[in-house]
């Protein structure tokens, strides 16, 4: 039934008028052939359809069109709010993860990431949450313009963040990864400045014997130790002297 109604469902003000006189034009040629048969062969004038079709038709095609735009908007509401996260409008933890873990079946490489707002509950003290939330918009932007269209990206707490960069070697990932650990701007709420903000960025290059909890594990060591480090700066978990993380 969804697949009918997608189909069915304009998706503009010239779909909408097409599929209007296509049903209408269908009805009046269900009426001619109504008419001829129920009246024995008896036929009106072409004027009569016509004006059957623009004047009683007409309104109920339109009308159930108009019913039908507004389901498809609904649901398509209902479906952003609840894959996407309402603030940044990237995936929600629960969609990065799934999304991840179907895009890393089809991918033999790639790099997973794991990002974190450096000092940001500094910013929401003296800035006030209001503008910690333009930091992090600021951050979703910065995301969304520099990765490519097959990444998946999503906020998957308060500050912290999730890409899984498919079919990319480690070298490219730093490249992009780099873009992240210099400064953010955005803008204060409190005295209207410009002020910035960097990432700390944990990274571990994706195996296929290992699922995305785990990835998510050792990327988050590498997070760990680049905080530790002095913050705005990757650390690649296969880079590191390699110890048991507990998962």
């Amino acid at each position: 039934m969804d697949k009918i109604m997608r189909i069915l469902a304009p998706r503009s003000s010239f779909g909408m008028a097409a599929r209007a006189v296509f049903f209408m034009a269908m009805i009046a040629v269900a009426n001619v052939v109504f008419s001829f048969i129920y009246h024995e062969g008896k036929v009106h004038d072409r004027g009569y359809y016509v004006n059957h079709a623009i004047f009683v038709d007409a309104p109920f095609v339109i009308f159930f069109f108009v019913i039908m735009l507004y389901q498809m908007k609904l649901q398509k509401q209902l479906w952003k709010s609840a894959c996407k996260d309402g603030l940044t409008g990237l995936n929600n933890r629960n969609t990065f993860l799934d999304l991840a873990t179907r895009r890393q079946k089809t991918s033999t490489s790639g790099v997973l990431l794991l990002l974190d707002a450096d000092r940001f509950k500094a910013i929401n003290d003296i800035h006030g949450h209001q503008t910690g939330d333009n930091c992090l918009q600021a951050i979703a932007k910065t995301m969304q313009a520099v990765l490519r269209k097959g990444d998946v990206v999503g906020r998957i707490g308060g500050e912290e963040f999730a890409i899984l960069l498919p079919g990319i070697s480690l070298d490219q990932a730093k490249a992009i990864a780099s873009r992240f650990t210099r400064p953010i701007s955005f803008k204060s709420e409190v005295d209207q400045q410009t002020h910035w903000v960097t990432l700390s960025v944990g990274a571990v290059v994706t195996r296929p014997e290992l699922s995305l909890h785990e990835m998510m594990a050792y990327a988050d060591k590498g997070l760990y130790t680049a905080k530790a480090n002095g913050r705005a700066q990757l650390v690649v978990w296969d880079e590191l002297p390699q110890q048991p993380v507990t998962i």
